[in-house]
C-alpha cells in the first residue's frame, strides 16, 4: 500500500512508499477507510504551506511505523486531498461496509481509522479524534454518498459502462472544485446585499471583525478576478453572473492566463452582468482602464484567487494612476495562492503585504461555520447541493476545454507522486484536472 509524504522543511521535497498496515481491533465509534478517488490542485500546496499555522498536517499525522526518514513527524507530513473513500471495516452500524464518503483523506492507499460521531443533516458525520481538533470544523466534516454504481467500478482501470462514466465525470468534477463550497458561499454570503441575510466576514464572524450590509454590497461596484481560471473562482464567477437586479456588480473583470476559455464561458452562459476577460499582461493596459471606468463604479472589489506574479501591484497601479478610477473605494479579498512552493522570504512579504495593502483574507470554514449557526445546516446543505447539482449540469459550458486527467495510484509519474511534482513547479495548465483513482 502506498503512502505520499512531503517535507515539512521544502514543500518541493517529497516522497511515496509501500506500506503494509499492521491490523488491529476498530476502536469504537470508528470506520477503516481506504481512499478511493481524490484530485491534486493548488489547494494542496496552500494545505502544505500553512500545515504547521493551520493544522492541515494533523489531520494524517504520519506514523512512527513508517520507514526512516519519513517517520519522523516533525520533518514529514501527509498532505490530505478531497475525495471519496469507501469503508472498509466498522463498528458503527449506520456506516456499513462499502459505504462511500465524501471529505478529506490521506493520499495514501493504505487503511486509515476514523472516529466519527452523527453530525446534521442526516448524512453527515464529524471527526472526533483527539489530534485533529485544532483542525477547522470544514475539514473535520464527512458526508455518506449514495451511488449507481459499486465505487470498485467506478475506479476499475478497465473501460467502465456508460453509467459508471457519467457518474465517476461528476464525481470527479466535485473533487476538482471542493464541490463548489468556497466560490458558493463568498458568492452568496460574503457579497449579500439582502438585510434579511446579512453578509459574512470573508473570516466568518467573529468578534472585532466588521463586514457590514454596505460592504457585502456590490451594486455600485465592479469586481476584479485576478486567476480567473483558477477552479474556485471558476465557480464564484458562475455564482456571481447569475446574480441579478441590486444584487449583483456593475462589471466583472476577469484577469486570466486562459483568455480564450473564459471568454467562451461568457458566451455559453450570458448573464446580466457585463464581462471583460483580459491576459495579465493587458491590466495596464488604456483599455482595460478604459473599461472599468466605463462601469462607473464608486468601488473596486479585488479578489486574488492567486494572481500570477505583480498582478495585484499591477491592477492597484492602474487604479492609482486613471483619474477616473482613482476616487473608488478599493476592497482586496485574497482567496488562493499562486501554483508553486513559496520561500520563507516570499512568505513574509506576503504577510507584510496583507497588512500594508488592507487585505482581507478569506477561509471558507469561518463562512461555513457562520453560516451553519445562522441558517442551520438542514437549510444550508439542502441550497448549497442544489446549487451544486445545477453547476455540475452546467460544468462544461462554465468552464469549457476542462479534462479530467486521470492517474493511478501513490508513486511514480502517473500517480500522486508525479501530480505533486508537476504542481510545485506550476506545470498544471488551467485546463487540466488531476484526478487519481488510488486502488
Amino acid at each position: 500500500m502506498g503512502v505520499h509524504v512531503v517535507s515539512k522543511l521544502d514543500n518541493r521535497q517529497h516522497a511515496s512508499f509501500d506500506f503494509e498496515v499492521a491490523q488491529s481491533e476498530l476502536s469504537e465509534s470508528s470506520v477503516r477507510i481506504r481512499t478511493q478517488l481524490i484530485s491534486l490542485t493548488s489547494n494542496n500546496l496552500t494545505y502544505a504551506l500553512m500545515g504547521a499555522f493551520l493544522h492541515w498536517w494533523d489531520a494524517y499525522p504520519v506514523s512512527e511505523a513508517y520507514p526512516a526518514p519519513y517517520n519522523d513527524s516533525a520533518a514529514w507530513g501527509i498532505v490530505p486531498a478531497w475525495g471519496y473513500a469507501a469503508v472498509e471495516e466498522t463498528t458503527i452500524p449506520e456506516l456499513p461496509k462499502g459505504t462511500l464518503l465524501y471529505g478529506f483523506w490521506p493520499t495514501a492507499s493504505a487503511p486509515t481509522d476514523l472516529k466519527l460521531k452523527r453530525g446534521s443533516p442526516e448524512g453527515h458525520w464529524i471527526e472526533t479524534s483527539d489530534h485533529r481538533q485544532q483542525l477547522m470544523p470544514l475539514y473535520n466534516r464527512y458526508t455518506v454518498i449514495p451511488t449507481l454504481n459499486p465505487i470498485s467500478e467506478l475506479t476499475a482501470l478497465n473501460p467502465l459502462s456508460d453509467s459508471a462514466r457519467d457518474e465517476l465525470d461528476r464525481m470527479a468534477w466535485t473533487t476538482l472544485f471542493l464541490g463548489g463550497v468556497a466560490g458558493f458561499v463568498l458568492s452568496e454570503y460574503v457579497f449579500s446585499s439582502n438585510p434579511s441575510q446579512p453578509p459574512i466576514h470573508p473570516l466568518g464572524n467573529q468578534p472585532g471583525l466588521h463586514w457590514t450590509l454596505s460592504d457585502g454590497d456590490l451594486s455600485s461596484a465592479v469586481v476584479v478576478n485576478l486567476a480567473a481560471s483558477t477552479k474556485t473562482a471558476r465557480v464564484f464567477s458562475y455564482y456571481l453572473s447569475r446574480k441579478s437586479g441590486s444584487s449583483a456588480p456593475l462589471g466583472l473583470l476577469q484577469v486570466t492566463s486562459a483568455v480564450s476559455r473564459i471568454k467562451e464561458a461568457d458566451r455559453n452562459l450570458p448573464s446580466s452582468v457585463p464581462s471583460n476577460v483580459i491576459g495579465y499582461g493587458d491590466i495596464g493596459s488604456k483599455e482595460s482602464a478604459k473599461w472599468l471606468a466605463g462601469c462607473k463604479a464608486s468601488k473596486i472589489v479585488i479578489v486574488d484567487f492567486g494572481g500570477r506574479g505583480n498582478a495585484l501591484d499591477d491592477t492597484l497601479s492602474l487604479i492609482k494612476n486613471h483619474a477616473e478610477l482613482q476616487s473608488c473605494k478599493v476592497v482586496i479579498v485574497k482567496v488562493g495562492n499562486e501554483q508553486k512552493v513559496y520561500s520563507i522570504e516570499e512568505l513574509i512579504a506576503g504577510r507584510a503585504a496583507m497588512e500594508e495593502l488592507g487585505k482581507v483574507q478569506f477561509n471558507t470554514s469561518g463562512v461555513q461555520d457562520t453560516i451553519l449557526e445562522s441558517v442551520g445546516p438542514e437549510a444550508y446543505f439542502a441550497t448549497r447541493g442544489a446549487q451544486w447539482e445545477k453547476w455540475l449540469d452546467d460544468r462544461h459550458l462554465s468552464v469549457p476545454g476542462m479534462q479530467i486527467v486521470f492517474g493511478s495510484g501513490v508513486s511514480g509519474a502517473d500517480g500522486v507522486e508525479g501530480g505533486w511534482d508537476r504542481l510545485c513547479h506550476g506545470q498544471v495548465r488551467a485546463e487540466e484536472g488531476l484526478v487519481y483513482k488510488m486502488q
